[in-house]
C-alpha cells in the first residue's frame, strides 16, 4: 500500500484552510472577478503566488531566527501590515465613487504588494511551514505544494466574483462592492493592529 505522509497531508489541509478564509488578497481577487471577469483577472494569481513564496521564504529562513532574539519583530510586522491595509482601503473606497470605466484599482502590482504584506504570511511562516534544519532545499516540496493550492483557491475567489458579473451588476453594484471591500480591509487592519498589542 502507498504510505501517506501525515505531516505533509496536515500541511495541505492547513494551507487550504487559511487560504480559503476571506482576507486582503482574496478581497482584491473577488473584486477583480466582479469588475473585469475571470480570464482578465487570471494574471493576478501569478502575482499572488510569487509574493507569498517570497514573503514566506524570507520569514522562515531570515526572520524566524531573528525573532528568537528580538520578540518585537512580529509585532512591528503586524503594525506595518495594518498601515498598508488602511492605505489600500482608502484607495478602494475612492474607486467606488468613480465611473466603472475609470475604476479598475485591482492591478498585478497591487495584488503583489498586498499579498507581500498579508498577515496570513505570519501564520504560514510561524505556524504551518516547517522550520528547515538543512537549508532551503527542505522547504521546496512545501513551497511547491503551496503554489498549487494557492493557484486553485485564488481561481475560486476570482470565479466567485465573476459569477455575479453582468452589465447591470457593473452599472449598479460595482461601486458598492469596492466600498464594501474597503470596509472589510479596514476591519482587517484594525484587528491586526490590535493583535500586535494584545
Amino acid at each position: 500500500m502507498l504510505a501517506i505522509d501525515t505531516t505533509y497531508a496536515l500541511f495541505v489541509v492547513e494551507v487550504i484552510g487559511v487560504l480559503a478564509i476571506p482576507g486582503p488578497t482574496n478581497s482584491l481577487l473577488f473584486v477583480s472577478g466582479v469588475s473585469r471577469g475571470f480570464r482578465t483577472s487570471l494574471s493576478l494569481i501569478f502575482a499572488e503566488v510569487v509574493a507569498y513564496l517570497i514573503s514566506i521564504s524570507s520569514l522562515v529562513l531570515v526572520l524566524e531566527p531573528v525573532t528568537r532574539t528580538y520578540s518585537t519583530v512580529p509585532q512591528l510586522l503586524r503594525v506595518a501590515c495594518s498601515i498598508y491595509l488602511v492605505h489600500l482601503a482608502i484607495r478602494l473606497w475612492r474607486s467606488g465613487g468613480q465611473k466603472i470605466q475609470d475604476s479598475h484599482p485591482i492591478t498585478v502590482r497591487r495584488v503583489f504588494f498586498t499579498t507581500l504584506m498579508n498577515p496570513k504570511n505570519l501564520i504560514f511562516a510561524f505556524g504551518i511551514f516547517p522550520i528547515p534544519s538543512a537549508g532551503f532545499g527542505e522547504l521546496l516540496p512545501y513551497l511547491a505544494g503551496f503554489s498549487v493550492i494557492c493557484t486553485v483557491v485564488a481561481s475560486g475567489w476570482i470565479a466567485a466574483g465573476a459569477l455575479i458579473q453582468s452589465n447591470a451588476a457593473q452599472r449598479i453594484q460595482l461601486g458598492w462592492v469596492y466600498r464594501g471591500e474597503a470596509f472589510l480591509l479596514a476591519g482587517f487592519a484594525i484587528v491586526i493592529f490590535v493583535s500586535a498589542y494584545s
